[in-house]
């Protein structure tokens, strides 16, 4: 079967979670003896904005496009960009895939969607965040605060800074009263009392943006989602589309390792390892493990400095001094059995509710229990007192319970670790696409 795979970064040059999940299936595919293109975006200065190259990533074709965000004529550009029609139409062309897979389009095009159709290709859609949804991508507001979703439009056009007080009473009113309405009446009322004319032509494009994504999900044959709560969540605003949304657990490639070592009388080890970003909750986590019994535990943050997030990491290390905390730096996937042989439990402390958390399934692949938001689909995940404990989000007091029972209940963890549920690898999990898959293309024939 011949499968193009279409994601916004794929490894070398990205490496954040989708594009890793891209890379390792495509490459779990390609294994299965399946012919596997990957389209996707990459970002590099030194290159002329759309120019695309072609390569092989570890024996898998690539065709990158690159895309700097430095043609942004309109906020059109960020999900409906021509500029990719001509490179994307030529792949089409070329390898005349049996089916397009996108896993995400932040920097590229919705419209590739239709380019797809148009070439009679059934498309599969995984949805691994809320870009569909979120022009921020995370349901979080400007200020990092959660955002109770789109509204179709309404709470997207409030992020926007250009949004207008309206003068008519009743959509003032009905501002006001949207947080307390039940959500059917926001549903079907939102009509009668938003005027577009209010959000002047910046706002207007939360509305466009929110229809152009329903009539692009409308044309793919199955939309995946990683968790229940990506689906229930969908299924809120697309309830048209709930037959063929379709709940896949993501599988992970293997992390051959040994199990931690045993501990010195430095107290529980805790960790973090990924992005150090705000969303990730990291200030919570700092926050909590300064209020612990001295001695009793020590902390470690593993993650890059990055000229995007050097300021958020240097607030956390200045908040962290003094205290039993390391910054670990750096480190590559293949690495993370030695790194964190050392280490007792993870800690997932975000503020955004996380999709699918990959990070969750490798810290238990490895031995370790899991301390994790109770937000998202993140519950999905850890099974509360089996391979993990669940806090409230961005509640340091809560976080600490959690931290204080590992430190003070004697057994805990080993019963915990002796509980650990296996994850699903990504050989496991390429074979069910596979069967989805054929699925699709036999669908069509």
């Amino acid at each position: 079967m011949k499968i193009l795979q279409v994601s916004h970064g794929l490894p070398p040059r990205e490496y954040a979670g989708v594009e890793l999940y891209t890379f390792y299936l495509s490459r779990a595919l390609s294994h299965l003896n399946h012919q596997v293109h990957v389209f996707c975006r990459e970002e590099d200065p030194k290159k002329e904005e759309f120019s695309f190259s072609e390569e092989e990533t570890d024996g898998i074709p690539v065709t990158r496009v690159v895309n700097n965000l430095t043609r942004v004529p309109d906020i059109r550009v960020f999900y409906d960009n021509h500029f990719f029609d001509r490179p994307f139409l030529r792949i089409l062309k070329k390898e005349k895939p049996d089916l397009v897979h996108f896993q995400h389009l932040f920097g590229l095009s919705a419209f590739l969607v239709w380019m797809a159709k148009e070439e009679g290709c059934p498309v599969v859609f995984t949805l691994h965040d809320f870009f569909v949804l979120c022009p921020r991508i995370q349901l979080l507001k400007g200020d990092h605060c959660l955002c109770p979703g789109p509204l179709y439009g309404l709470e997207c056009a409030s992020c926007l800074d250009s949004v207008s007080s309206p003068q008519d009473i009743r959509t003032r009113f009905f501002l006001k009263a949207k947080n307390f309405l039940p959500f059917p009446v926001v549903k079907w009322t939102k009509r009668f009392f938003i005027p577009p004319k209010y959000l002047f032509d910046r706002g207007y494009e939360a509305f466009h943006r929110y229809r152009y994504m329903y009539e692009m999900l409308k044309l793919c044959d199955l939309i995946l989602t990683p968790t229940q709560f990506v689906k229930d969540f969908f299924v809120k605003y697309y309830s048209s589309f709930e037959p063929k949304i379709r709940v896949l657990p993501l599988g992970i490639p293997p992390l051959n390792g040994q199990h931690p070592t045993e501990r010195s009388d430095g107290g529980i080890r805790f960790c973090y390892f990924g992005n150090i970003v705000p969303i990730k909750g990291l200030h919570v986590l700092i926050d909590a493990f300064k209020t612990l019994p001295k001695g009793r535990a020590r902390l470690t943050i593993y993650g890059s400095r990055t000229p995007w997030t050097e300021n958020y990491y240097d607030r956390l290390r200045q908040e962290a001094s003094g205290f039993s905390v390391d910054f670990g730096g750096a480190f590559k996937r293949e690495n993370l059995p030695e790194v964190l042989s050392d280490q007792d439990v993870f800690i997932l402390p975000s503020i955004w509710p996380e999709t699918f958390s990959i990070v969750i399934r490798e810290a238990n692949s490895l031995g370790l229990p899991v301390i994790a938001s109770r937000i998202g689909g993140i519950p999905e995940a850890v099974q509360e007192g089996v391979n993990g404990l669940l806090f409230d989000p961005g509640s340091a007091e809560d976080l600490r319970r959690c931290m204080l029972r590992f430190i003070e209940e004697p057994g805990l963890l080993e019963r915990m670790v002796s509980r650990m549920p296996r994850p699903k690898t990504m050989a496991e999990h390429s074979l069910e696409m596979i069967g989805i898959y054929q699925e699709m293309v036999g669908k069509k024939e």
